[in-house]
């Protein structure tokens, strides 16, 4: 794929929609994999693939060449992404009340639960991608657009909170 053609079919896509039908077939295997690269599930990646390139069409107005458009096409792309993983963050955290793994009883999940309610928004975002989900802090931080200090520090505060509750709710079945 060369940069200068890449750029060209972007440019005359607002006035040729061969433009963006070619853009898509010379782009779309390799975009697909950068998507499966993040999302890891084939079908969602597919989804985000087609959002990617709606983005694109979209955009394509805006287009200020800058001799990279790949790294353009990229951003795109890693921000459908992130904003998929938000979105699947929010509802797997608000779906009944707290994301936890099906595998958890009952009196398991309701005590996480009521630990879960103690924390803010943030803190509980941070635990659940780290605690359930296996992301990294520096992904984590990646994700949600925040410094990695402020990931790691919400993911202490959170658990000392939650460890806190934990104890007093011990003590008061004692």
């Amino acid at each position: 794929m060369d940069n200068k053609e890449l750029d060209q079919l972007i440019l005359t896509i607002p006035q040729n929609d061969n433009a963006f039908d070619e853009l898509y077939e010379k782009t779309k295997t390799i975009v697909f994999a950068y998507i499966m690269s993040i999302i890891k599930n084939y079908d969602d990646s597919r989804d985000i693939l087609q959002e990617v390139y709606i983005k694109i069409y979209l955009a394509s107005q805006q287009y200020v060449s800058m001799k990279k458009p790949m790294a353009w096409i990229y951003t795109i792309a890693r921000n459908e992404c992130y904003l998929y993983l938000r979105r699947k963050t929010y509802d797997q955290q608000y779906d009944d009340n707290i994301a936890l793994p099906e595998n958890i009883n009952i009196h398991t999940k309701m005590i996480l639960e009521q630990l879960f309610e103690q924390l803010n928004d943030r803190e509980r975002e941070i635990i659940i991608m780290y605690s359930l989900w296996g992301l990294k802090h520096i992904e984590i931080a990646k994700l949600l657009e925040i410094p990695l200090s402020t990931s790691l520090s919400s993911y202490r505060r959170g658990m000392k909170k939650m460890r806190k509750v934990w104890r007093e709710e011990d003590e008061r079945v004692i």
